[in-house]
């Protein structure tokens, strides 16, 4: 199987937006991740403007830290994007594994925040930041993968798309995108701050027994800083998480 003139190898995951896919670029003779949207998110004409236009802008990032976009077009009623194939696990997988060093800390969220820095500056909101998004390559540089892709599909920044499927993952949003408030660079530094708060006290800040529990958390509840729960965490680290997990946007620091 094809798309354009990239070969189809195997099926690498999939989500609500569509499946990846590890391909050959024959051009190249390369390998490429090739993300493919489901036929039913195309839904109109000016969805596909909207959406090669956004992509175009994503694909002009070109950061250390963030993952490589080479190509973008439309194939079989179908829009698809080719990237850079990445070696490494999420850091989902990670934190299932492991407790991460606070070395490990300081250098992952260092990569990370860089990596916003320089996307928030040239107007790229990522909007889904969570540790299956960060790919933590053999020599612990790590890459930000689907930057853009939540603005792409739904622009004005909502919680909900038309469908009524939740945009973000619950625990690791910010409190304006729960409430389906306008979202700035500070709501991709909230989420930072989430997954920082993971790695230093060994769980989430924000948690519940279903999503309106974890909502609610997120919008009304203050966690304890990180230092009180693991007191090997130094007191500026954890006055830098605590900052990121401001309920005002205003209270955060600004990238």
């Amino acid at each position: 199987m094809k798309y354009g003139r990239y070969e189809i190898q195997e099926e690498l995951g999939k989500g609500s937006m569509g499946v990846v896919y590890l391909a050959h670029d024959p051009q190249i003779d390369r390998p490429i991740a090739l993300k493919v949207l489901r036929p039913d998110r195309v839904t109109s004409e000016a969805f596909v403007q909207r959406f090669l236009k956004e992509a175009r802008t994503i694909g002009r990032l070109s950061h250390p830290n963030i993952v490589t976009v080479y190509d973008i077009g439309q194939d079989r009623e179908t829009i698809y994007i080719a990237m850079e194939f990445l070696e490494g696990d999420p850091l989902n997988k990670t934190l299932e594994e492991r407790r991460v060093g606070f070395e490990e800390i300081i250098s992952l969220g260092l990569q990370m925040a860089e990596a916003l820095h320089y996307a928030h500056g040239r107007g790229v909101v990522h909007r889904d930041i969570k540790p299956s998004n960060i790919i933590v390559g053999p020599s612990g540089r790590i890459k930000i993968t689907d930057f853009g892709i939540a603005h792409i599909e739904d622009p004005a920044g909502s919680v909900q798309t038309q469908a009524g499927e939740i945009l973000g993952t619950p625990a690791y949003m910010s409190p304006e995108q729960v409430l389906s408030r306008p979202v700035d660079g500070r709501s991709d530094l909230f989420s930072l701050g989430v997954i920082l708060y993971e790695m230093a006290a060994g769980r989430r800040p924000f948690q519940g027994e279903s999503m309106a529990a974890v909502f609610r958390a997120v919008t009304q509840e203050n966690p304890d800083p990180p230092d009180r729960v693991n007191p090997a965490v130094s007191p500026d680290l954890s006055r830098i998480i605590m900052k990121c997990l401001e309920k005002d946007p205003r209270g955060r620091f600004e990238t």
